[in-house]
């Protein structure tokens, strides 16, 4: 029996099906998933296409990382909403144990939304936490060399 699920990233909801047997159905692609121990997964395509996914946080709420990128998503049953937090939309934390390696936007700076905010190091990757929206960052609260524990904010953002 496959269990179905709604995951949000980025605002933009995907309909997921978990079909058994390591594979998993998203918006009618099925994608096979195998395990690469450390919280990494390969996800491989219908064209054989491998890539692979280090996860961090909840099954809620999970931080996927992949191809230099960072995606926080939420998951839900299928037709009910995710559960969010209140400010979850200008979510800039760390989500996961991770050095600050570079701050791209000092208190003051007008960003657009998707803009790189801080960039961070953990299992060898990088990870650029990006601006959710539009706006002037009016806080920074960490600095280059420091290591930042999941969950710490590490940007203020005004509209």
């Amino acid at each position: 029996m496959s269990r179905r699920y709604t995951v949000t990233q980025a605002g933009t909801a995907h309909a997921v099906e978990l079909l058994g047997g390591g594979e998993v159905r998203v918006d009618g692609t099925t994608l096979r998933i195998e395990d690469a121990g450390d919280g990494r997964c390969l996800v491989v395509d219908a064209a054989g296409r491998r890539t692979l996914v280090a996860t961090a946080g909840s099954a809620q709420a999970p931080w996927l990382f992949a191809a230099g990128q960072a995606w926080r998503v939420e998951v839900a049953p299928e037709g009910s909403r995710p559960a969010r937090a209140s400010g979850a939309d200008d979510d800039m934390t760390a989500p996961m144990p991770a050095t600050v390696v570079t701050i791209a936007a000092p208190p003051g700076t007008q960003v657009a939304a998707g803009a790189p905010l801080v960039v961070l190091e953990a299992m060898k990757m990088e990870l650029v936490v990006r601006a959710p929206r539009a706006g002037q960052v009016t806080a920074v609260h960490c600095r280059v060399g420091e290591i930042v524990r999941p969950g710490t904010r590490l940007v203020e953002l005004a509209p």
